[in-house]
């Protein structure tokens, strides 16, 4: 499942945000460790999440050549970012199922749009934090395989699983909640700044034992912000003062519940947090991740979107809903991404 809590320990000693050998919110939010109770559990297996119908799925048409600023969304946080000739994957999971298990667990509720043995050439895999639905074995692994020239960017902690999994040292780089990473590509300067999220980690029995965080990315002329999973903060305040404008958010806007309001935002809280982290600047693209893929929360499938556009419009907020597998020029603002904007209304 991942690497021992010894050798986690040595990965994360000395972080200042360390508390009992453990990572808390800066934000209290209640304790994540007990779990739902059995009526959650009896609502999900109502499926209240799945859609009408088969999704669309579009074969990514990604270039050769990295572009300027380009979003391919592969579904829930996975997704491929060119920015500056770059190319940076996000919380690859392609899996059937987002589990230690692939004969239990959430099941991936669209066809993956490629397989991880079939992902184009990647500089660079950004991980946000080791829960299944955003950290998966068997994606990581065969990318570091079949992509030795990745690099790995992670916050702390989560590099004692890519190296329990097999994933070189060497090709590693982590930072703690406001610090970052700066690695060159083909001789284009790329920023990883990592911005303390709202949520927890673990994977099976363990919690909080490695870090979870937001990022923002920065080239020479483009950027973009990743929220990972998060509830709402307002330290994302700091990141819009800080940083100013992005290019692109991709910002999660699935998997919220009454039961949990502290650790995902909802939608409306996730076009708040696109203005907070653009420090009120208009113009830069919002485009909502980690919805339609898994059914992780008791909301319908299309409740998310459906709730995030008027949000957006009241907001003045510019907003894109992809397709699985569709590719948006974030410069040009073409792309399959664009050409059927209302498909998911279909299967709503």
């Amino acid at each position: 499942m991942g690497a021992s809590t010894a050798a986690i320990a040595e990965a994360t000693a000395g972080s200042p945000n360390l508390s009992g050998g453990v990572f808390a919110n800066r934000e209290a939010a209640p304790a994540a460790g007990s779990g739902p109770g059995p009526g959650v559990f009896v609502d999900m297996l109502r499926r209240p999440g799945a859609p009408a119908g088969v999704i669309p799925v579009l074969q990514p048409a990604v270039s050769d050549e990295p572009a300027a600023l380009s979003i391919t969304w592969l579904g829930h946080a996975t997704a491929l970012i060119d920015v500056d000739g770059v190319r940076v994957l996000l919380d690859p999971v392609l899996s059937a199922r987002c589990s230690p298990s692939q004969l239990v667990g959430p099941k991936r509720m669209h066809n993956v749009p490629v397989a991880a043995a079939e992902l184009p050439p990647v500089d660079v895999v950004l991980l946000s934090h080791d829960h299944y639905d955003h950290l998966d074995t068997g994606t990581v692994t065969r990318i570091a395989r079949t992509q030795p020239d990745a690099l790995f960017v992670a916050p702390i902690g989560v590099d004692a699983h890519l190296r329990h999994w097999g994933v070189g040292a060497d090709r590693i780089r982590t930072a703690d909640w406001h610090g970052s990473v700066d690695v060159s590509v083909r001789g284009t300067p790329l920023t990883f700044d990592a911005h303390p999220a709202r949520h927890f980690s673990g994977r099976g029995f363990t919690r909080n034992e490695t870090l979870w965080a937001s990022w923002g990315v920065t080239g020479p002329s483009h950027s973009f912000f990743f929220s990972g999973d998060t509830g709402f903060t307002d330290e994302y305040r700091e990141v819009g003062d800080r940083h100013g404008a992005f290019d692109a958010t991709l910002i999660a806007i699935g998997a919220y519940d009454p039961l949990w309001p502290d650790i995902h935002l909802n939608p409306e809280e996730a076009v708040t947090v696109h203005g907070l982290v653009n420090g009120g600047a208009r113009g830069s693209l919002l485009i909502p991740i980690h919805w339609g893929t898994f059914n992780l929360a008791r909301h319908s499938w299309g409740d998310p979107v459906r709730r995030l556009l008027p949000a957006a419009e009241a907001a003045g907020v510019d907003v894109c809903v992809p397709r699985p597998g569709s590719t948006l020029d974030a410069v040009k603002r073409v792309g399959t991404a664009i050409d059927d904007p209302t498909w998911w209304e279909r299967h709503a």
